[in-house]
């Protein structure tokens, strides 16, 4: 992994991180080729792990060489069976495809020669089947996706089913999904495209931006990377990245909800400039931050360890904010700022937000608002206990689904500069140790497989990092450069949604809530409306193909949570 700088007046005090995929040879995606009846080989470098895998089109393309495949996929991959059964010799153009397996489910697709121009397709990966339809239409291909439980027949008799099954399919480790269309220009354009927007679009004449120079005091970093393998079933069919995935909003891509935030907080610029990570291997956020002040993963005579290997884009006297780019949140940012500069021995603030079940951790605090608890990913049943209910005015604060919700973590963290060798050690740490125990496992042999090395060098904000920080603080160990306490504090933004977009179904619930009058209500009007005109019932059209969906669909239904996205 290294830093690289994007030359040319982009920005200022903002820098992206955005991460790059390693490099395939010989094929431009995890698709195999078998028009010639021949197997393509498809091989991978840099201790790269498959969790996706795409066929988009079931006459063109059938499974092969699994090698590469985490553990995980291929086991459910080498018990998945296609077939193309033709109904009658009679009727050729209208054959039966079945993809099947007894663990998860299946998918039935009926194709008739009404439909000969469309491509049924399926992905297989780290959050389940998907049945897909490439379809022609007045305005370009548009793609539907099927998840579980959906269902699709058009007039003419094209008929989808994706049985209903049980919908976690989870794969272990950090692996990552190797994608050619994953480009780090995909982030970047967006970035300058929300940057002119702000110049030109009527949205932001809605919003009450800070007048504060927050800018003195702060350096935002964005999370623009990951390699999106939980929201491929949406991203893939455009070419995108997961930053730039888009959203039924026009010209609207999922990291400008982040970029809003930075927006109204009066620190985003058209000086900025974008600084990203060339991301050669799977990592983590905590990671690949982590690099971008100054760090390679790399071996040494202790092992696998964490060397210094060059200087931090990261100003060295600044507080940092650190954003993540797939979460939608209406959070004023301002506020939490404020908040964090009011405490002097903050060393750092969890922005806090109700959440039902508290994915990014479950906070408690005292009436300091100092976090004395941060349990990760809590059980529902101890949720149900009422530990941790968000209350306003007495009442428990419900999420927009109507559910009660406990304080959760945003993933929206920012950290004083003192902290950031201690945020170092305690990652440097959990390679060092994590290693011993693998090679305390081995005997001559101390090699590593990919998925070895990449449950070693795996690190997560919420269960190392902030509950190792919570630890020192309540002991009394976390310091700044004088020798004075910090503390690890919450700013609870009660009166606000959020949501953890990373992938299809949490993706989708999300875009349906938006549309909602009663939630996300400090997102611009315009936004809401723009999200509502592009939902129909169950199917949200993240491009505008809803007058050809329904000149393809006719009299006929579709049933379940259904996507239409553009083809690249």
């Amino acid at each position: 992994m290294q830093v690289s700088k994007i030359n040319g007046p982009l920005w200022g005090n903002y820098r992206a991180g955005v991460y790059k995929s390693a490099n395939v040879q010989n094929v431009a995606n995890p698709i195999i080729d078998s028009k010639n009846l021949t197997t393509d080989t498809v091989s991978f470098t840099n201790k790269q792990v498959i969790e996706n895998l795409f066929i988009e089109d079931l006459n063109n393309y059938r499974f092969g060489n699994f090698y590469d495949y985490s553990e995980k996929l291929q086991q459910v991959v080498e018990d998945t069976h296609i077939t193309q059964l033709i109904q009658s010799v009679n009727k050729p153009d209208e054959p039966t495809y079945v993809i099947e397996n007894d663990k998860i489910g299946g998918i039935l697709i009926k194709k008739n020669a009404a439909h000969k121009d469309v491509k049924p397709g399926v992905i297989i990966g780290k959050t389940g089947f998907y049945a897909t339809l490439e379809v022609p239409g007045k305005k370009g291909n548009y793609v539907v996706i099927l998840p579980y439980g959906s269902e699709l027949k058009t007039e003419s008799g094209l008929h989808v089913i994706n049985r209903k099954a049980n919908p976690q399919l989870s794969f272990t480790g950090s692996t990552c999904t190797v994608n050619a269309y994953y480009k780090p220009d995909k982030t970047i354009n967006s970035v300058k495209d929300f940057i002119r927007m702000t110049e030109t679009s009527p949205i932001f004449d809605e919003v009450k931006k800070s007048d504060k120079d927050y800018s003195k005091y702060f350096h935002p970093y964005v999370l623009a990377g990951g390699f999106g393998s939980r929201l491929e079933a949406v991203s893939h069919s455009r070419g995108d990245n997961k930053p730039s995935t888009v959203t039924p909003i026009p010209n609207w891509n999922l990291i400008n909800f982040t970029l809003l935030n930075l927006y109204q907080a009066n620190l985003l610029h058209k000086d900025t400039d974008i600084d990203y990570c060339v991301q050669t291997e799977a990592n983590s956020a905590v990671g690949c931050f982590v690099t971008t002040l100054g760090y390679k993963i790399d071996m040494t005579h202790r092992g696998l360890d964490l060397v210094r290997d060059g200087e931090s884009i990261v100003p060295p006297d600044k507080n940092v904010i650190i954003l993540p780019s797939d979460n939608i949140t209406d959070v004023n940012l301002s506020e939490a700022l404020d908040a964090f500069l009011e405490r002097p021995d903050a060393g750092m603030m969890v922005v806090a937000v109700p959440d039902y079940r508290c994915y990014g951790g479950l906070i408690l605090h005292n009436d300091k608002n100092e976090i004395n608890t941060f349990i990760t990913k809590p059980s529902q049943e101890l949720l149900e206990t009422g530990v941790g209910y968000v209350k306003k005015d007495g009442v428990i604060v419900k999420d927009p689904d109507g559910r009660d919700t406990s304080l959760g973590n945003a993933f929206i963290y920012i950290i004083k500069p003192d902290v950031l060798d201690t945020i170092t050690d305690i990652y440097r740490n959990k390679i060092r140790s994590s290693y011993q125990v693998l090679m305390a496992t081995k005997g001559r042999d101390k090699s590593m497989t990919k998925e070895e090395y990449l449950s070693v060098i795996e690190s997560f904000w919420d269960r190392e990092i902030i509950p190792e920080l919570v630890r020192m603080s309540n002991d009394g160990q976390l310091k700044d450069r004088k020798g004075n306490d910090l503390k690890v504090i919450a700013y609870d933004s009660i009166d606000t949604d959020w949501s953890d977009v990373g992938e299809y179904t949490s993706y989708y619930s999300t875009i349906q809530n938006l549309a909602k009058e009663d939630s996300f209500t400090n997102l611009p009007k315009s936004l809401k409306r723009a999200v509502n005109e592009n939902i129909d019932n169950n199917v949200i059209f993240n491009a505008d193909f809803k007058d050809d969906f329904k000149q393809f669909l006719g009299n006929g239904y579709v049933k379940g949570n259904v996507m239409v996205v553009a083809k690249g």
